[in-house]
């Protein structure tokens, strides 16, 4: 039976289009069938993909093959790489390993997330591995948010935002905003106010089993809504954004000889 591999990169990155170049034709030489698009059909009968770029190109890739199943293996071509299994020098070696099979799946949880507009239809439906926020954007007065979980008030956040991550996503935004680092095994959701008007609203740690609403408050100038730092959008006073577990999660091929504590050590700095 043949083999099928999707192979990925950032076409913005020459390092990358030449790693591409050369893989897709070393992986052709071991019979495997290349699918270079990741919304070619034939992705959801990948065995794996290898996505080749900085964290950017693996969030981009998650969104379009976890909800087939699809192994990624990532490969740093950017700068810190947390969700790289592997830098370029050792691009083959590793890609042999995920041939062979010897290479072990970490399930990283991944947000479903959901725009309610005013009319009360969807204006947005889409997947996020790190994380979504709201942030006041460009306008300089104070930004209001109403949350609330499986239908019970939390707070209303005032400040210049709030963030949503996963535990993959504690490595990014939500660190930049004092957030936790948050162990990728752990099935819970991070709530970060970003710049709060009061020392009182800190990070929320919940559990992954229910639906957390952000609703922009009637006081409020339009925010900027991102989703994993790529897909943007305004959204105006009353807009309510839910947030929660996706179904899939994402399946990310890694080094059995390698722990995420490793990786926060090596791409952190700690005791060097």
């Amino acid at each position: 039976m043949s083999r099928r591999a999707v192979v990925y990169c950032n076409p913005d990155k020459p390092q990358a289009k030449r790693t591409f170049t050369a893989l897709s034709a070393w992986l052709k030489r071991r019979k495997v069938s290349v699918i270079p698009r990741l919304n070619d059909p034939l992705c959801r009968q990948a065995d794996f993909a290898v996505i080749l770029g900085g964290d950017g190109t693996i969030l981009a890739a998650a969104r379009a093959l976890a909800p087939h199943g699809v192994p990624i293996l990532g490969v740093n071509l950017g700068r810190l790489g947390f969700l790289a299994a592997t830098e370029s020098k050792n691009l083959y070696s590793t890609v042999g390993k995920a041939l062979q099979g010897r290479l072990a799946v970490e399930e990283r949880l991944m947000l479903d997330v959901r725009v309610l507009g005013k009319g009360k239809k969807y204006i947005l439906s889409c997947l996020a591995l790190n994380d979504c926020y709201l942030h006041a954007g460009s306008a300089s007065r104070i930004t209001e948010v109403e949350t609330s979980f499986n239908g019970e008030f939390l707070t209303t956040y005032k400040g210049d935002g709030v963030i949503v991550s996963t535990p993959t996503g504690s490595t990014a935004y939500s660190l930049a905003a004092d957030g936790p680092i948050v162990s990728p095994d752990l099935g819970v959701l991070l709530v970060t106010p970003i710049c709060p008007h009061t020392l009182s609203q800190r990070p929320l740690v919940i559990s992954e089993r229910g639906r957390l609403d952000l609703v922009v408050g009637p006081r409020s100038s339009p925010m900027l809504l991102s989703v994993d730092g790529q897909i943007n959008g305004k959204v105006g006073p009353g807009t309510r954004v839910e947030v929660r577990a996706a179904e899939r999660k994402l399946r990310l091929l890694v080094s059995p000889k390698r722990s995420y504590f490793e990786i926060l050590r090596k791409k952190l700095g700690w005791g060097l």
